[in-house]
């Protein structure tokens, strides 16, 4: 089905198996192509990267790069005035662009993906380590971040509290709660058998198949440490709660996985703490995994290190930042504790409790099913561009 032609800037290249925000642009990305939307891609560092350039290719989506592009205004001249949505994601990025979108496509719709509010993020971090210069940037960023809000003909924030603060703040502005979404773990199964008893049932049957609780071991963290918010969670979780799980008993390690990982967490590095820096391919970690933490004490969004623990079936024990916003509910489908005495308690309990460990593994798999699956959000995803386009 052939639909608009739609121009995407993001900051670079997106690099899915690095960070989440990338993940979350290559999922836009893949839906909208699917969808039968005429793509290009434009990173606003306008370099190729191999190979996720070559990725973005087989999906049929058209990606510029210098030295043909030689700049954004090029770009945004020539490809622009073509294109009916152009799609601007992260204010560092949007907000010197949209001017520039605007006056060589003046017909265009302009969709701005916040990707997380950044200044909520840096107001955090702010008030946690009383960093003034910070304070002062986070309310320039939330100048420049609303204002976007307020211009753009439409504006995607992924978690309900954001969407809420954006409406307090800005009450004219078309906001919309998408929440990221992610490609279900690839599953092989047996189509006739499927037809039988359902995708999701048999999702759930190969997921317990593939790692049986008595094998599932250790605690994991994922995530990208460009992103400090995982800096700091790392180091207070290894400073603060550690500590305590060993003085309860705990036997097992605890694994910490991610790209860009600084000297302070590789030097972590121990018997039983294993800093493995970059892992290509997730799945064999939480497969393994008994559950995976999200100590977070500060940040925005939606957090990609949940949904991907939803997606395998591990429980996760998150703090009321990491948690926000998901609409995920406390001894359901995740745990939730703020203090190190209360995260080392539920840690214990999920840990040991093969009761507690199965309802949390079930629940949060149906939350990610109906929440942050692909197929869960694409219709919200395509009714608001057809929306915006035909206003």
């Amino acid at each position: 089905m052939k639909r608009g032609r739609v121009l995407v800037v993001d900051h670079s290249t997106p690099t899915p198996d690095l960070d989440s925000g990338s993940a979350s642009t290559f999922s836009y990305l893949q839906i909208l192509s699917r969808a039968g939307y005429k793509i290009t891609f434009a990173p606003n560092d306008l370099k190729a990267r191999s190979p996720y350039t070559q990725a973005l290719r087989k999906l049929g989506i058209r990606t510029l790069s210098a030295p043909l592009w030689k700049s954004m205004d090029r770009v945004f001249r020539k490809i622009g005035p073509k294109s009916d949505i152009i799609l601007l994601y992260r204010a560092p990025t949007a907000a010197p662009l949209f001017d520039k979108a605007r006056r060589a496509a003046p017909n265009a719709k302009i969709i701005f993906h916040a990707v997380d509010l950044h200044f909520l993020r840096m107001q955090r971090q702010a008030e946690l380590t009383g960093n003034q210069d910070l304070a002062k940037a986070a309310t320039q960023t939330r100048v420049a971040e609303l204002d976007l809000m307020q211009r753009a003909d439409a504006a995607i924030v992924v978690s309900a509290s954001e969407e809420e603060l954006v409406h307090q703040l800005v009450p004219g502005a078309n906001v919309h709660h998408i929440p990221i979404l992610r490609e279900t773990p690839h599953i092989p199964w047996n189509r006739q058998y499927e037809n039988r008893i359902g995708l999701r049932k048999i999702c759930r049957l190969y997921r317990r198949a593939l790692a049986p609780d008595p094998i599932r071991r250790d605690l994991l963290f994922i995530g990208g440490f460009l992103h400090s918010p995982n800096i700091d969670a790392v180091e207070w979780f290894v400073g603060e709660i550690w500590p305590k799980l060993l003085r309860h008993g705990f036997q097992d390690r605890f694994i910490i996985a991610g790209s860009h990982m600084p000297n302070s967490i590789t030097q972590l590095n121990s018997e039983r703490i294993i800093a493995k820096g970059y892992v290509r391919d997730l799945a064999p970690l939480f497969a393994a995994s008994r559950l995976t933490v999200a100590p977070l004490r500060y940040g925005g969004g939606v957090k990609g290190k949940i949904v991907s623990s939803l997606s395998y079936g591990v429980p996760v024990i998150a703090t009321s930042i990491a948690a926000e916003g998901m609409g995920l509910t406390h001894g359901s489908d995740v745990l939730v504790a703020d203090t190190p005495d209360q995260i080392s308690n539920l840690i214990m309990d999920a840990y040991y409790d093969n009761n507690v460990w199965q309802r949390i593994s079930a629940n949060g798999y149906d939350a990610f099913m109906d929440r942050f699956s692909q197929p869960s959000g694409t219709k919200k995803i395509i009714d608001l561009f057809e929306n915006v386009r035909r206003k």
